[in-house]
């Protein structure tokens, strides 16, 4: 089940019943318990978003603020990479309303976006607006391919392809993440390539476990040095290189700020 799926069914299940909002926050309480006793000597290190800029600003088009979206950060931290790393190929698991496919298509020769399709999502009960808005803004962009199936069980060799930068934002249970990271990581195209996972952080200063035990389970010891999570952001990333790096700090007074200018454009319909 897409992780869109899910959120509306947890929404209406803690309507019904309200005092499930505690077993939310338990689960995440015993997912921190579960990784640091599998991963006892795991202390997160973290990159800073401005340590990629190369210029003072990013240009984050399309953005609806609407919900199950990445935060602007996030499309900006794929934008960076793909220019900063000269990205040809890529590669997302979890296409949604097409946004961060559309946001990185600019920068990269080729996008492959990665969903359930209308039918499958129709099975499982979701609303049919909700179904129509995936692609909105990524169908008509010339240099995005979609592709439809669970990536739980879809033979990627079909694609018969390798990428530069893979992003997975799809199931985001441990056992989902696990699975995508273990099967996805096999399609880097070389030993420069990289990952970015979203929602491997709660908010943009806390760990999300659940997320992280998937990733630490998924890929193999020698890559583990190299996975950070990204401030600012929500997501962890796997750089197959030393970067600069901090231990994660909460709470830490700001370091940086940034402006943000809304400028309202002319919306298409499709």
């Amino acid at each position: 089940m897409s992780k869109i799926a899910k959120f509306f069914k947890a929404i209406q299940l803690i309507i019904q019943k309200p005092y499930l909002l505690n077993n939310v926050l338990k689960d995440e309480i015993v997912s921190k318990e579960s990784f640091e006793r599998t991963f006892a000597n795991v202390s997160f290190r973290q990159i800073r978003l401005v340590d990629l800029m190369e210029s003072e600003e990013v240009k984050i088009a399309p953005y609806a603020f609407l919900s199950g979206s990445s935060l602007a950060t996030d499309f900006a931290l794929l934008q960076l990479l793909c220019q900063k790393f000269e990205v040809k190929d890529y590669l997302e698991i979890g296409t949604w309303r097409g946004e961060s496919a559309a946001n990185v298509a600019p920068f990269v020769d080729r996008v492959t976006t990665f969903n359930l399709g209308d039918e499958q999502l129709l099975s499982l009960g979701l609303p049919e607006d909700y179904v129509a808005s995936h692609r909105f803004f990524s169908k008509d962009v010339a240099n995005i391919q979609h592709v439809f199936g669970d990536s739980q069980s879809f033979d990627f060799h079909q694609l018969n392809q390798r990428f530069d930068l893979i992003f997975i934002d799809g199931d985001h249970s441990t056992e989902a993440v696990r699975d995508d990271t273990k099967k996805l990581s096999a399609f880097l195209k070389n030993e420069k390539s990289i990952l970015v996972w979203h929602d491997a952080k709660v908010d943009t200063e806390y760990p999300r476990y659940e997320v992280l035990r998937g990733i630490y389970e998924g890929l193999p010891a020698e890559m583990l040095k190299h996975v950070y999570l990204v401030e600012n952001s929500l997501c962890a990333v796997y750089l197959p290189f030393d970067i600069p790096s901090e231990t994660i700090q909460i709470n830490r007074l700001p370091r940086t700020t940034f402006e943000l200018t809304l400028k309202k454009l002319p919306l298409t319909e499709k």
